[in-house]
């Protein structure tokens, strides 16, 4: 499929987006409160996934659960159709050229860590805007353009990608373990006699949505707190200097624990995500041999 990994990659990315958007906001206040170098979020307000979707929920509103969705929806759209389609296209092209022979796992964690790379780096403007719109809950929701004539105003084009470094080195660690996991898990599963089914896809997606979170999580947070800093506009300094800075202050100050702030919500987020995702992108994939007259569909 040249094409529709493309497009059926985006699709299924933004199902998927929409479905779990309310587990990432949870997510992303969990981790950017607490933090001793700046003032105004180290209370720990929220104590849990449960707990800051009903705090929210009671003190701002339902709709303030979906905060930032027009940014994330934009970004998933872009994400996964660039994702996607870079895996299987390439994946695609080793199996033609050594005649249908799978390709070996390190290929394919390679392969799903250059996508996801490629991707974030693409789509980060859209991820910083998402993750200020989430933290700053006492603010008017901006609009696309608008929070991005904001962002580039006050602090330029640096601005729009602050964080991208983590952001890239956690897409690739997602999509890297991601990815391949399910593939390979999906294919060992049909080689043990289970059916092309959807237990075997949510099965095999659940299972690399969970060691994906786990392998993630340290710099998901990392990418979370530098994507919300702001440049001191009086003294022209940052909180974090990077990645590697970030958590090392983060273990310092709070403990190595906290570098796993937010995992309940986001393997709750990560794991349904998956599902909803790989089972959507299977969905597409069979709607699209049924539109080309080559079987009759069973969704």
């Amino acid at each position: 499929m040249p094409w529709e990994a493309f497009v059926y990659g985006g699709l299924a990315a933004m199902t998927a987006e929409a479905i779990t958007f309310p587990i990432d906001m949870s997510k992303t206040r969990l981790q950017i409160q607490g933090q001793v170098a700046d003032p105004s979020l180290t209370k720990l307000k929220y104590r849990g996934m449960i707990h800051t979707v009903f705090t929210v929920v009671k003190e701002e509103g339902v709709m303030s659960l979906f905060r930032g969705s027009k940014f994330a929806l934009l970004r998933q759209g872009t994400y996964g159709t660039i994702r996607l389609g870079i895996y299987y296209n390439l994946k695609s092209l080793y199996e033609s050229r050594y005649h249908g022979s799978d390709m070996p796992l390190l290929y394919l964690v390679a392969l799903g860590g250059t996508a996801g790379i490629i991707g974030s780096f693409v789509t980060t403007p859209t991820d910083v805007m998402r993750v200020r719109t989430q933290a700053n809950y006492q603010a008017k929701t901006p609009g696309i353009l608008s929070s991005f004539i904001n962002i580039t105003k006050i602090e330029g084009i640096n601005g729009l990608y602050r964080g991208a470094v983590p952001n890239a080195q956690r897409a690739a660690i997602v999509n890297g373990v991601q990815i391949p996991t399910y593939d390979v898990t999906k294919r060992n599963l049909l080689s043990a006699g289970f059916s092309d089914s959807k237990p075997t896809h949510f099965s095999a997606s659940l299972f690399a949505g969970f060691l994906g979170s786990c392998f993630s999580q340290p710099v998901d947070v990392a990418k979370t707190r530098m994507m919300n800093q702001k440049l001191n506009a009086d003294k022209n300094i940052k909180l974090y200097k990077g990645v590697i800075d970030t958590i090392l202050s983060t273990a310092r100050h709070e403990g190595v624990p906290a570098l796993w702030k937010g995992f309940v919500p986001t393997f709750c987020r990560l794991g349904p995500w998956n599902v909803c995702f790989f089972m959507s992108y299977e969905q597409f994939k069979i709607l699209d041999t049924w539109l080309k007259g080559n079987t009759t569909p069973s969704f």
